[in-house]
């Protein structure tokens, strides 16, 4: 008999060491969410079967009969998943799971382990191209580990049967070895990192983001129903991730990103026209890399922010304020008939891209005396208004009657826009479960018009459309996000699908599109309370998973080239130690070094330890910080515009008390709660609280002195 003969006429049990690699290999499918429920449910049942009878098999795991009817229905399932449409990766994971858990059940002499190990491998390839989760790095390091000791237990075994000593394979797996093992596959890791920073990415469209699926509702795509926001609302998963570049991003009563825009409205449903004459989306000329320039830079004062946006139908893409500029991984954009952009063909990916936009404070003087009209379109012969936006269905007369009533008094188009929105905020009441609205002849919007006014943001905001085009004024419905919470280990803000929301712009000559919201402000945020542990825990991850995409997954050539520049500009530092950076003449520029001259993996290491130590034992400074609480400088900066501003040697309750006369009831109670949570976060250590709502009250008192409004002054 010869040698090869004898090691395959050789009878045992696999090594426990091949079982955890086996699963370890198939946990990285399953985070994907790619493999349906019951082809985990047979894995699962094919491990604790093999594993548990693995030193008495039963006589079908010998069988060549059984196992070859076992893999017959493997074939079948996999042609049949090709039928179906899915893609050639999804149905090589169903054949690489369900053949693994055969290959396990198979307890016939073998050769070597060669083909489990294949399958494993085979395994973790397929999962690194179907998801970027932060899951899946342990997983691999674990399945190095795994399969280095399974083909290492495996070999002494072959040798010590061979050597007619079955008991030497024990007896040689010494301390020295495992360390041996421990060494070489961080020794494997290193060169995968170093590899990886220096070999250029290839990217593939099968990528899945984070844990979760895409957002699949039609309030994100070219149609949105009534009730589909409140449907989305009810969901905490995070949409968006949220960087500010040059500060922190605005307060959630200020936070908006702005999504899709609706012009067209038939009583129970919104939907962007169509037009023979005009395609629905048109490319945006540029290239994301490079920044694609979206308006005209006019000299005013711009922000940045940084989105990381999760799988969204139809690829939108969530901007703040008026955007200018955008760049990102991507070819091009594309737009539609009211602005909203889209990244074609990756709308089941997370995508990263940085905007640069002009806030959207709106100048009370200036609209005052501004005119609402339609935007004009190009039509052949000319430029013409754009109708569309003056749109109504067949509604009940007594809802022209209604906008007539609720803007009565008012003269400027900006004037009565304020006061159907202040009319919707004050009657209305906010639910994210309104009762059931309409019947087969009455529309929502007509019953939530003359009914209760009870509803989530969509009736709000459909209402006011409807109003404001009942008085003449081209008006649309848009959807979004507005609001988020911010995350204090990454220092970011976390957009979930609960924040989806919806209000109103109104087109102006002058201004163009200009943002009202209806709905009350004070109902709709989140409420914002100190985190507690578990949530802190919750913030650790979420930073992890961000720096895990921006610094890994998303980590291209552009970032390859800062990187290296950065580290090559921090040693040439060390050899001048002496000279200050800023005084050193033509100094090699900035850049951004994200490994800051250590491997990946430990810098990995390291952050995820120092942020759960801040997560876990950072306490919050109970009024011990001299800063000014933002509440209260928002309210500055708004008294600000009526010429009231504090002197340093006035107290704050003195200056809030010369305000009485200056501003209406509301607004001056309002002001006066906030400085008396002023005083006492201060002062006496009080817990911050949310004055959202005394700052909407606030402003809207600030833009009746601004539009010489006196009959709302006391």
């Amino acid at each position: 008999m010869t040698r090869r003969d004898f090691r395959g006429a050789v009878e045992g049990p696999r090594p426990a060491a091949a079982y955890l690699m086996s699963l370890v290999a198939s946990a990285s499918l399953w985070i994907t969410e790619q493999l349906p429920l019951w082809v985990i449910a047979i894995q699962v049942i094919t491990f604790a079967t093999s594993y548990s009878t693995r030193e008495r098999p039963p006589a079908f795991r010998y069988s060549p009969i059984w196992l070859n009817i076992f893999m017959a229905g493997i074939t079948t399932v996999t042609i049949r998943s090709a039928l179906d449409g899915n893609p050639a990766t999804i149905s090589l994971a169903y054949f690489t799971s369900l053949t693994q858990g055969l290959q396990l059940l198979d307890a016939r002499p073998r050769k070597s382990e060669f083909v489990l190990v294949a399958l494993a491998l085979f395994q973790v390839i397929l999962a690194s191209n179907l998801t970027d989760s932060i899951l899946f790095p342990p997983l691999l390091v674990i399945f190095l580990a795994t399969v280095t000791w399974t083909l290492l237990i495996h070999t002494l075994a072959m040798e010590a049967t061979e050597a007619g000593d079955p008991g030497a394979a024990t007896r040689a797996i010494a301390p020295d070895l495992r360390r041996m093992t421990l060494w070489a596959t961080a020794a494997s890791l290193l060169l995968a990192a170093t590899l990886f920073v220096l070999l250029p990415r290839l990217k593939t469209n099968m990528v899945r983001g984070g844990l979760g699926t895409s957002i699949a509702l039609s309030g994100f795509s070219d149609r949105v129903s009534l009730g589909d926001v409140g449907l989305i609302r009810k969901d905490q998963s995070v949409v968006m991730r949220v960087e500010g570049l040059d500060g922190d991003v605005p307060p959630p009563d200020k936070a908006y990103w702005r999504g899709l825009a609706f012009d067209h409205f038939d009583g129970r449903d919104w939907s962007i026209s169509s037009s023979e004459r005009v395609a629905a989306r048109r490319p945006v000329s540029g290239v994301g890399r490079f920044g694609i320039q979206l308006a005209p830079d006019n000299g005013q004062a711009v922000t940045a922010q940084r989105v990381l946006r999760e799988p969204v139908q139809a690829g939108v893409l969530f901007m703040p304020g008026n955007t200018l500029r955008i760049e990102g991984p991507f070819q091009g954009l594309e737009r539609d008939r009211n602005g909203g952009l889209y990244l074609p063909g990756q709308g089941d990916e997370r995508v990263r891209y940085t905007v640069w936009s002009r806030p959207s404070e709106r100048d009370a003087i200036r609209l005052r005396v501004d005119r609402a009209a339609a935007p004009f379109e190009p039509r052949a012969g000319g430029p013409r208004p754009a109708k569309r936006y003056y749109q109504l269905p067949d509604l009940d007369p007594r809802i022209p009657a209604l906008a007539a009533a609720w803007t009565a008094g008012h003269n400027s188009d900006f004037e009565r826009a304020l006061a159907l929105r202040d009319r919707l905020r004050s009657s209305g009441r906010y639910t994210d479960a309104p009762p059931p609205l309409g019947d087969d002849d009455t529309s929502p919007i007509e019953a939530f018009l003359l009914g209760e006014l009870e509803g989530h943001c969509e009736y709000f905001a459909s209402a006011m459309v409807v109003l404001a085009r009942a008085e003449g004024l081209p008006s649309r419905l848009v959807n979004g996000f507005a609001g988020g919470l911010p995350n204090a280990v990454g220092g970011f803000v976390e957009v979930s699908r609960a924040d989806a929301h919806a209000w109103v712009e109104i087109h102006f000559e002058q201004a163009g599109w200009v943002r009202f919201d209806p709905t009350p402000p004070y109902l709709r945020l989140r409420a914002a309370s100190p985190p507690s542990v578990w949530e802190r825990m919750a913030q650790v991850g979420s930073a992890i998973e961000l720096w895990w995409f921006q610094r890994v997954v998303d980590f291209d050539s552009a970032d390859q080239i800062g990187a290296l520049r950065g580290l090559w500009a921090s040693l040439k530092d060390r050899d001048q130690p002496d000279e200050p950076k800023a005084t050193r003449p033509n100094s090699t520029p900035s850049f951004e070094n994200p490994l800051r001259g250590v491997d990946p993996i430990v810098l990995f290491a390291v952050f995820a330890f120092v942020m759960g130590g801040v997560a876990l034992f950072q306490q919050k400074n109970d009024g011990h910080s001299t800063d000014i609480p933002a509440s209260y400088r928002r309210a500055q900066k708004m008294l600000e515009r009526i010429d009231y501003k504090r002197a340093p040697t006035t107290a704050a309750r003195a200056f809030s008390d010369s305000l009485a006369g200056a501003l209406s009831e509301e607004g001056f109670r309002a002001f006066a709660t906030i400085t008396d949570h002023y005083l006492a976060e201060r002062f006496g250590r009080a817990a911050e609280i949310d004055l959202s709502a005394e700052l909407a009250t606030l402003q809207d008192a600030v833009d009746r002195v601004c539009l010489g409004d006196q009959a709302h002054v006391r």
